[in-house]
């Protein structure tokens, strides 16, 4: 048993089908916004660590430089004075040079930095011992510290030009950053875009593949085609639509079944009484009843003309409810158009001398490869429909051209022709054009489209045209040398201008 191929899985409706692919699009945005903000909040956390680290490299470097001159002037004021109340100064500027000895050697500075503090620390507070130690506090001795304190300032100084450095480091890495993180984010917004515009073409075809279902299985019913359609897949209520329209399919067919076999009832029970008609009035005509009076002859024609019209009106019927349907497949052979036209002109020329009307066939067409059964009913609508319309007097001219692609036969009529209003109708069935020939019996305007269906399934066409002779219509087939067009099965006619 052939395993099915697996079908995505579907919300119960469209409208959450719909509202699942807008969260699914709306994702790798909505990801990629989270993520801006994410690093944009990393980003100004980094930037205020370094704006913390500037201030306090900056502020303590310079305060450390204030704080030894400070030790520095309270130590020289002890000395000269003799006062032990200004050890205090030197106390607090010693535990403030420590203090913003630690707070340095807490920033990112660099080994060589680090080392240059501990020296500094170290040798501050072993100054500050021996300035508060034992010994004479005489002038003399506090010259000798001098070159020390010089040493320290020295060592500050160069604190703080490495403390200058830090600093513009850290700008130079928030501006990398910033950089980084710009270039980030314009290939995540760019990434994040395409996965959008992949994900809503995704989701696109699968939206819209239930849609085109039902939307093919439409256009197949509104063309006649009634064979049964792919079951619709998607939501639910899609698919209780699919299933609505197969039952309208099942019921449609059933219609038609119902028409076909009244069309066939119908032909069936016209023809036999017709056919004993005809018969009776050949009958009479030929004289076996006895001979006729003028009068009775030419009623027993007129009789034969009509029960001829009906007989053809019957066969239109059928013929065109066949050819609706193809049931009849396409047979192509060699077709002479010259011997088959000519032998149309043969077969209605007791109709054309009713009607006093000539044909002229002028040209000659090379042989085609076509069905000439479905040919011949062509042609002899379009001839049945020249000679209803031409007056009395007439002349039905049939012209023929041939190219290297296609066959092109006008048939010609001195008609009326055509009403402006009337031409976007041509060949539908059963319309009846505005001017109609006075006396004549009103048609089943069944003629001209059996002709286009006809004229289709070869892969061809019917213009219609006006006369350059005395005006009327002018019908126009073109038919390809080599076609290899066929019509899909059950197509609706085409719709041209109104049949005269």
């Amino acid at each position: 048993m052939p395993l099915k191929s697996p079908t995505p899985p579907y919300p119960r409706s469209f409208h959450a089908l719909l509202l699942a692919a807008f969260a699914l699009v709306m994702l790798p945005l909505v990801v990629g916004m989270l993520y801006t903000a994410y690093a944009q909040q990393r980003l100004a956390l980094q930037t205020r660590q370094a704006i913390r680290i500037t201030v306090d490299v900056t502020r303590t470097t310079r305060q450390m430089s204030e704080d030894l001159s400070a030790l520095q002037r309270s130590a020289g004021q002890y000395y000269v004075l003799q006062d032990p109340q200004l050890r205090v100064g030197m106390r607090d500027a010693h535990r403030a040079l420590q203090a913003e000895l630690r707070t340095l050697q807490a920033m990112p500075f660099g080994a060589q930095e680090q080392a240059r503090l501990q020296r500094i620390a170290t040798r501050e507070a072993a100054l500050y011992e021996e300035l508060g130690g034992a010994g004479p506090a005489d002038l003399p001795r506090f010259d000798a510290f001098a070159p020390r304190f010089a040493e320290l300032a020295s060592s500050i100084d160069r604190i703080l030009s490495a403390g200058n450095l830090l600093v513009d480091r850290q700008v130079s890495d928030l501006g990398r950053q910033s950089r980084t993180l710009r270039a980030a984010l314009l290939l995540q917004a760019g990434a994040a875009l395409l996965l959008s515009v992949l994900i809503a073409a995704l989701l696109s075809w699968v939206l819209t593949r239930p849609l085109r279902q039902i939307d093919q299985s439409i256009r197949k019913l509104g063309a006649g085609d009634l064979q049964p359609q792919p079951q619709v897949r998607g939501p639910r209520d899609l698919v209780q639509l699919g299933h609505q329209l197969d039952w309208l399919r099942r019921r449609l067919r059933e219609t038609d079944e119902q028409k076909q076999r009244f069309l066939r009832h119908v032909s069936h029970e016209l023809k036999t009484p017709l056919a004993s008609l005809r018969e009776g009035v050949e009958l009479l005509l030929d004289g076996v009843a006895g001979p006729l009076s003028a009068q009775q002859r030419e009623i027993g024609t007129i009789m034969r003309g009509n029960a001829r019209d009906l007989q053809q009106r019957i066969e239109n019927l059928i013929d065109y409810s066949r050819a609706q349907r193809r049931l009849d497949p396409l047979v192509s052979a060699g077709v002479n158009l010259n011997e088959l036209l000519a032998s149309l002109v043969r077969r209605n020329e007791l109709a054309l001398r009713a009607k006093h009307v000539a044909v002229r066939i002028d040209g000659e067409a090379a042989a085609l490869q076509a069905d000439q059964g479905k040919l011949d009913t062509l042609f002899e609508n379009l001839l049945i429909n020249a000679m209803r319309f031409s007056p009395a007097g007439g002349v039905v001219r049939i012209q023929m051209r041939d190219d290297e692609e296609a066959v092109t036969v006008s048939v010609c009529d001195q008609g009326p022709g055509v009403a402006e209003q009337d031409r976007e109708h041509l060949f539908e069935p059963f319309f009846q054009g505005m001017r109609q020939p006075a006396g004549a019996a009103p048609g089943n305007g069944l003629g001209l489209a059996i002709a286009q269906e006809y004229a289709t399934l070869h892969g061809g066409r019917i213009q219609l045209g006006e006369s350059s002779e005395g005006g009327g219509a002018c019908f126009t087939v073109r038919l390809p040398h080599l076609h290899d067009h066929v019509p899909p099965a059950f197509a609706a006619p085409a719709r041209n201008p109104t049949p005269t």
